[in-house]
Parts: C-alpha cells; sequence; structure tokens
C-alpha cells in the first residue's frame, strides 16, 4: 500500500469521527429537549390534576353552547346539575333545560350580552332532565370560535337555591316585623270612633300573611256566660257563622274552648285528624267547609276576654310557630285598643277600674305648656295666613239629612278633599286622620261645611319602576318565537294586579292570558311570576289583573303593606 492510499483511508475516519461526535450533541441536546418537554408535560398534567381537583370540589358548572343554542361542552358539576348523562346533553338546546317562564328572561339577557351592554350575572330558574327547577346564577360571556362568523356563549352556572331560600325566608321574617308593628302602632294610634275599622284592617292582614281565609274575634259577655263574633275578616266567597254566633251560649261551645281558659292555643291543620266527637264539637264555630284552625286566648291581665282565630277554607294550612305567636300578638294589642276606647268612653270611676293593670305615666310639672323651654320649636311663624286659619277639622258625622263625602287614603298615606263651594283642596295626612277619626266635620276657609268618611280598606297601587317579561308561548315549546315574549316596564302594581309599558308593538288585547316575570325592590329581590289577565289597553299601557290560585300571595301583600 501506497503512502498516497493511507491518507485516502484516513480521510473516512476523520469525517466519521465528526459525524458522530455531531450525532452525540445533538442527542444531548434532543434529551435535553425531552427532558424539559417531560418536565412540562409533569407541570401540566399536575396542573390538569389541580384543575381537574378544583373543577369537581367547585360548586359552580360550566356549559359552552355553540352559536345556535346548542351545548357542545359540558363540566361533569354541570352534568350533575342538569341531571343527565353528558352523551344526553351535547348537542341538546339550552332551552330544554330553562323553565318555559324563564326563556325569554335568558334570551333578553343573551342578546344584551353579545351587544356588550350587560356583564352582570343574572338569576335563571333551570331545571334538571326530570323537570326539578332550580334557581342558578348565571355568569354568561361570548366565545369566537375558529371559523365561525356568529359567537358561541360560555355559561358559567352556580345553583344558588339554598341562598334564595334564605334570602326569602329572611325578608318573610322582616315582613312579619314591620307588620306586627304596623298593627300596633295603628292599633295604639287611631281615635276611639275608629277602632272597629281598624281591627277588621289589622285582621286582613293576619289573614294575608297566614294563609287564613276567616280570621276573627270572639269576645265573651254577661258575666262569660255568653259569646259573639265581634269583628271579622272573610276572603273573597268564604262564608262566615258569624250571625250563628251572635250573644250565643258559651256552654254551647265548652269542649271547643275549654283548652283556652288555661291559656293554651289550639291548632289543627287538618279538620279530618279530629275525632268524630270533636269534630261534632268544631261545627258551627268555623267557617264552613273549614280545612284548618286555629285559635289564641285574648286576656286582658289575668282575665279571659275571648279568642282570637284562623279558619283556613280553600287549602289546609300549617300554622307555624311564627304565624301563632303572630296572631297571639296581634290578639293582645286588639284587646288593648278595646280597652282604651272602652275607658276613654267611661265615667272616672269606672276607668280607674278598667286600668287597674295600667301603670300611671309620670307626674307633670303643671298644666302650662307655655313653662315648656325645649330646644324645638314646631311652629313657623312664617305661615301664611289662609294656612294659619285653614282648614278646621272636627270628629262628627251629619244627622241623616246630609250624605257624607267619602274620601279615598291614597297609597295608605293621605286622602284629597275638596270644597263643594269654592273648589279649595286640601290634602290630610295620614296622621291627622288617625288623631281626628275617619268619619269627620270639615269646614273650608269660605266657611262652607261638610261631613267626610274617609275609606281606609280602599285598594291602592304603588308607583314602581320594574323591568319584566311577558311570556305568551306554549308551555310545551321548545324555544319561544319572537312574538311570544318581551320585555315590559312595570310602572304600579297592587294586591292584584300591575299596570306596564311594552316596547315593540305586541298584539295585546283585552281579556289576553299571559304570564309575566318581574323582581320587587325589596331585601331579597323576590321574584315574581304570574299569571294575568288584559283588562285595559291604551296604547303603549296595559292594565293586568293576576289570576290563578296564586293571584294574590303573601310576598306582594306584604311589599304592599311597606
Amino acid at each position: 500500500m501506497t503512502r498516497d492510499d493511507r491518507a485516502t483511508a484516513h480521510g473516512p475516519s476523520d469525517r466519521l469521527k465528526q459525524q458522530v461526535a455531531e450525532l452525540t450533541r445533538r442527542q444531548a441536546e434532543l434529551e435535553a429537549i425531552n427532558q424539559s418537554l417531560i418536565n412540562e408535560r409533569d407541570s401540566l398534567n399536575r396542573k390538569l390534576a389541580d384543575c381537574s381537583r378544583f373543577m369537581q370540589a367547585s360548586a359552580t358548572g360550566l356549559i359552552s353552547l355553540d352559536k345556535s343554542g346548542l351545548i357542545d361542552g359540558v363540566s361533569s358539576r354541570a352534568v350533575g346539575m342538569l341531571g343527565a348523562d353528558k352523551s344526553y346533553l351535547l348537542k341538546k338546546p339550552i332551552s330544554l333545560f330553562i323553565a318555559t317562564e324563564d326563556q325569554a328572561v335568558f334570551f333578553i339577557n343573551r342578546s344584551r350580552i353579545f351587544a356588550g351592554t350587560q356583564k352582570e350575572p343574572f338569576e335563571l330558574t333551570l331545571k334538571t332532565k326530570s323537570g326539578t327547577t332550580w334557581s342558578a346564577r348565571v355568569h354568561a360571556q361570548p366565545v369566537q370560535a375558529p371559523n365561525q362568523r356568529l359567537p358561541g356563549m360560555l355559561l358559567t352556572v352556580e345553583d344558588i337555591t339554598p341562598y334564595r331560600q334564605a334570602l326569602e325566608a329572611l325578608q318573610h321574617k322582616e315582613y312579619f316585623v314591620n307588620l306586627l308593628f304596623s298593627i300596633i302602632d295603628d292599633l295604639s294610634a287611631w281615635s276611639p270612633a275608629d277602632i272597629d275599622p281598624i281591627i277588621v284592617y289589622s285582621l286582613e292582614k293576619v289573614g294575608l300573611v297566614s294563609g287564613a281565609d276567616r280570621v276573627y274575634v270572639c269576645l265573651f259577655h254577661d258575666r262569660k256566660t255568653r259569646l259573639s263574633i265581634t269583628h271579622e275578616w272573610l276572603g273573597d266567597g268564604v262564608q262566615t257563622p258569624a250571625p250563628a254566633l251572635k250573644n250565643t251560649r258559651l256552654d254551647a261551645f265548652s269542649r271547643v274552648l275549654g283548652q283556652v281558659k288555661k291559656g293554651g292555643t289550639v291548632s289543627i291543620a287538618d279538620v279530618d285528624t279530629l275525632a268524630a266527637m270533636d269534630h261534632a264539637a268544631h261545627e258551627g264555630f268555623h267557617a264552613p267547609s273549614v280545612k284548618s284552625f286555629f285559635f289564641a286566648p285574648l286576656f286582658y291581665g289575668r282575665y279571659l276576654l275571648g279568642v282570637i282565630g284562623c279558619d283556613a277554607v280553600r287549602q289546609p294550612v300549617a300554622w307555624s310557630d311564627e304565624t301563632q305567636k303572630l296572631v297571639t300578638c296581634v290578639g293582645s294589642a286588639i284587646v288593648n285598643a278595646l280597652i282604651r276606647r272602652q275607658a276613654q268612653n267611661a265615667p272616672a270611676a269606672v276607668r280607674q277600674a278598667i286600668l287597674q293593670f295600667v301603670a300611671p305615666g309620670p307626674p307633670s310639672a303643671g298644666d302650662d305648656l307655655i313653662d315648656y323651654d325645649g330646644p324645638i320649636e314646631v311652629i313657623d311663624n312664617d305661615i301664611d295666613a289662609e294656612k294659619t286659619v285653614g282648614w278646621h277639622f272636627e270628629e262628627g258625622e251629619p244627622d241623616g239629612r246630609e250624605l257624607p263625602v267619602t274620601a279615598l287614603l291614597k297609597d295608605g298615606k293621605t286622602a284629597n278633599i275638596a270644597c263643594k263651594h269654592c273648589n279649595r283642596q286640601k290634602l290630610l295626612d295620614i296622621s291627622e286622620i288617625r288623631t281626628i277619626g275617619t268619619r269627620l266635620k270639615a269646614t273650608c276657609v269660605c266657611g262652607n261645611a261638610m261631613y267626610i268618611n274617609v275609606e281606609l280598606r280602599r285598594e291602592h297601587r304603588k308607583r314602581v319602576n320594574f323591568d319584566g317579561v311577558f311570556i305568551r308561548g306554549r308551555k310545551d315549546r321548545l324555544t319561544l318565537k319572537s312574538d311570544d315574549w318581551g320585555r315590559i316596564l312595570i310602572d304600579n302594581i297592587s294586591r292584584h294586579g300591575i299596570g306596564f309599558k311594552v316596547f315593540g308593538k305586541p298584539d295585546m288585547r283585552v281579556n289576553d292570558r299571559f304570564r309575566v316575570k318581574f323582581t320587587l325592590d325589596n331585601t331579597a329581590g323576590s321574584v315574581i311570576q304570574k299569571t294575568v289577565v288584559v283588562r285595559s289597553v291604551a296604547g303603549e299601557t296595559v292594565g293586568c289583573e293576576f289570576t290563578g290560585q296564586d293571584a294574590c300571595d303573601v310576598t306582594i301583600g306584604f311589599y304592599m303593606m311597606t
């Protein structure tokens, strides 16, 4: 082998060594990259595990919708919330799982979110595959998918049923307290001449909150040998046994009233559970076809004066401890009001015997009010002459030759009075009416006198400003058409109906029937859903009456009292 041949043979060996070195270097780089990818994979796996753990522990569910509103993704929590398998949920319209009365709410909010005008969460009533409904707080945001002109939507859903229930219970307790204080205030402040209508008005309030169809006061008399129904409130269509319970012998109901003599209450949630003898004993004392009843004793000091009771006719009522305590407290306030009237109308010697349980007030320094040197003056020296002379009001009734004028108590606060002679107007405040009474003689500035009856129990409307929706689609419809629902602005509400303005040009006519949904501005933000019948249409303003079994519920009744 020549020298040149050996040089040529070594050339490929050097190149091979270089290639081996290059491959070794690349292998080291790949191993480093591989190790980096392994580390990143492990990190992602840990994050995935954390996310999965958080998602499983989370109380919220995730639902993604495509542009058509079909479900194209759902988390395990949302699967449980909707009560169906994931395979069943995919490609199903979300409207299948929204309560019929709330579908319009969803579509309105979806339109606002897509338009960028709403970012706040909203509440919906959702339902499971089996039809069980539950309250949800929904946070929605648009999601733009690749190669898709219209965006989808991601829903974050939280079950707030326990929260909503607790909030409503708290609101109910607040209403109870406010109602009790308003009744006590009325019974202690109104003039003696108006005690009877105020008691009936208080019984009506008790009936509203207790679910009773009849609330009554039965007093004993003639040395507790006889009884009479003296005050009574009846719901629509409920018959009264009161005519047969006027000056009735007490021993005829001794079996019924035996327990209250010991200071106890009687609460029966279902009269069908009574023994035959007890059932017969209660007949005639309660409203016909009564299903449940409750009554409590009326005491003044240690003396039993009668009973206050509630009858439920339309449906049975389980009288809660809260309701029983309310009725008992109202009964005590009624007794005090009756005793106050009797004391004010009785001679001094009799008055002292009646008020033997009432502690006297602190003695005054003197009868001359000018001696008072307080820091506040309530009389304005700048009052104009007409206001100083002004109208004059006093308690009085016509002698039969003149019919009294009826003045309606507007919103439970004021009554407007107009002089027939000069047409001057006078706004009488509730505090003045309480002091003078509802049957009064009014003398105008011009000298004309007239008699006024202020109507206390007038159904009134409250001015409000609520957003709401109307829904008139068929209940079995999976998705609502554009003319099946719409936005409304509610501007007044009463216990029996609402007035609202509609947007757009929906075809609404008298006697149309549909459902409305809106939220009150009370502490709980109570959601009201009602079936209504259109009673009047004037341009964009529609007047509706609540209808159905829930035509007047406790929540609206309480709201109207605040």
